[in-house]
């Protein structure tokens, strides 16, 4: 779980992509996750990301990972939308009736709609599309190639049009600060259970939770203060224009995949536009 959110450093096609192509990509898959509303067509989109993981060849343990994420995003989806399901006339069964003290007369009763487990279940299709395709830009593009990929989006003449380098860095760090958490989370738990802590059960996972709070926090600040201290000591933001070692040119993979974008955003556009656009209630 503590590498899913890592670069890894291979040679393979997809790792060798511009940034800026594949920052473009994610915007497009997620566009169209907001456009699309048929069943098919979200799931087109989500299949749609697949062939460049095949690409990538992850670890077994990143699969694992990823299908639990994938999982437990499709799950919690289905139960939301199964108790909370707008459209809903005919309850599958009922959890609470509507005659029950205190709890029935302000929410009108809770009930499980089968028509919403199945709403929640295509609509998780928008998010699992979107979250894969940022997965796979975060494992293949090197934190430094993601800030240049976002500062130097554009190149007009001399001048390179992109997001200001604190957005940049900020989104960097966000992205790296991920493996951090979950790697420091595991030390502590780890450290915690050989001083005697139980971890099973319900209760005394609730806890350990207790426990890991407030370690988690402190090292989270002072890896912040460390990077902080790390960014001054490199002249961050010394001068507005800065200077780069590599330059981001486009090859002709990057053009081809360019090419494949615009086909692909198109045509879902195109289709969004002619009916199989919007979210379908009651699918």
């Amino acid at each position: 779980m503590r590498g899913i959110f890592r670069y890894e450093q291979k040679e393979t096609i997809i790792h060798s992509i511009d940034p800026r192509v594949k920052l473009i990509w994610v915007f497009s898959i997620s566009t169209l996750t907001i456009t699309a509303g048929v069943p098919w067509m979200l799931l087109a989109i989500f299949l749609s990301t697949l062939p460049f993981w095949a690409m990538l060849r992850p670890s077994k343990e990143k699969i694992k990972s990823i299908a639990f994420i994938l999982f437990t995003m499709v799950f919690g989806f289905m139960i939301s939308q199964s108790l909370f399901y707008y459209w809903g006339e005919t309850p599958t069964f009922t959890i609470i009736p509507a005659t029950f003290p205190v709890i029935g007369p302000i929410t009108g009763g809770i009930h499980v709609y089968m028509e919403g487990a199945v709403y929640g279940f295509i609509q998780s299709f928008r998010f699992m599309a979107s979250v894969s395709a940022a997965l796979l830009l975060v494992a293949t593009t090197h934190p430094s190639e993601l800030i240049a990929g976002l500062v130097r989006f554009i190149r007009i003449g001399k001048r390179n049009f992109g997001f200001p380098n604190e957005i940049a860095f900020m989104v960097s760090s966000a992205v790296s600060f991920a493996p951090s958490m979950i790697e420091e989370s595991l030390i502590t738990i780890n450290a915690m259970q050989v001083r005697g802590l139980k971890m099973k059960g319900i209760t005394n996972k609730i806890i350990a939770l207790k426990y890991l709070f407030f370690p988690l926090v402190i090292n989270i600040l002072r890896s912040g203060r460390q990077m902080a201290i790390a960014a001054d000591s490199r002249a961050f933001r010394a001068t507005k224009h800065r200077t780069y070692m590599n330059e981001l040119k486009l090859g002709r993979a990057d053009y081809i995949f360019l090419s494949y974008i615009i086909v692909f955003i198109g045509t879902g556009l195109y289709l969004s536009v002619i009916g199989y656009g919007g979210t379908v209630p009651g699918m």
